[in-house]
């Protein structure tokens, strides 16, 4: 588990290429609590890597 407030405050994770989820409903197994919302992160984060390739 991890605190997001981490994440928000620090500018260096705001870079392109990164991308923030929180995954609703789980904890220490995100990829077994709620494996839809895991693959619809690592999509989102595919489509963003795509158009930085190009």
């Amino acid at each position: 588990m991890v605190d997001q407030g981490l994440w928000r405050e620090d500018a260096a994770f705001g870079q392109p290429g990164a991308l923030r989820r929180t995954i609703d409903g789980a904890g220490r197994f995100p990829w077994i609590e709620n494996p839809q919302a895991v693959r619809a992160a690592f999509a989102d984060l595919t489509e963003l890597l795509k158009g930085e390739a190009r």
